[in-house]
């Protein structure tokens, strides 16, 4: 090998291996900050050019969602603000016959996040119609330590 080849070939080796580190710890940090089981479709909010400063904690919702039981999909609209200083999960309940039933669970949502949808993956079959239920709200200090839990009224509209 000619001297300058040997003299790039350790440079674009290093160069291959920090642009994998690089790309491995970039992977680990979303997947760390953005816990979603794959049953939810969690993605980053756009800008919508709004500045509100930093809060504790915030959120934007619909009062309802949507239960399409032939898909198995619960559609919704909750949105963490990325002003929000609080990760936060969702317990989707629906009040059916005077019982609470959870119908799905999602994984944590860092503040800039939203929700679309997410699976119904219990066995039990919900009959079409409207019913009551809510959000459980539960906001997180850090990744793993829950600090309070909130219950919002919502609609849910089983298709």
């Amino acid at each position: 090998m000619p001297k300058s080849q040997k003299k790039k070939f350790p440079i674009i080796i290093l160069s291959a291996v920090t642009f994998l580190v690089a790309a491995i710890g970039g992977y680990f940090c979303f997947s760390f900050f953005v816990s979603a089981p794959s049953n939810s479709s969690i993605t980053k909010v756009e800008d919508d050019g709004e500045e509100s400063g930093t809060v504790d904690a915030s959120m934007k919702y619909s009062g309802y969602v949507t239960f399409l039981s032939e898909e198995n999909l619960i559609t919704l609209n909750f949105i963490n603000p990325k002003e929000s200083k609080k990760t936060l999960s969702l317990e989707i309940i629906a009040n059916i016959d005077g019982e609470d039933i959870v119908l799905a669970k999602t994984g944590k949502i860092a503040p800039g996040y939203k929700i679309d949808s997410v699976k119904y993956d219990l066995d039990k079959k919900i009959e079409k119609g409207n019913y009551k239920g809510s959000f459980v709200v539960h906001f997180y200090d850090g990744e793993k330590e829950e600090i309070v839990n909130s219950k919002i009224g919502i609609n849910v509209y089983v298709k």
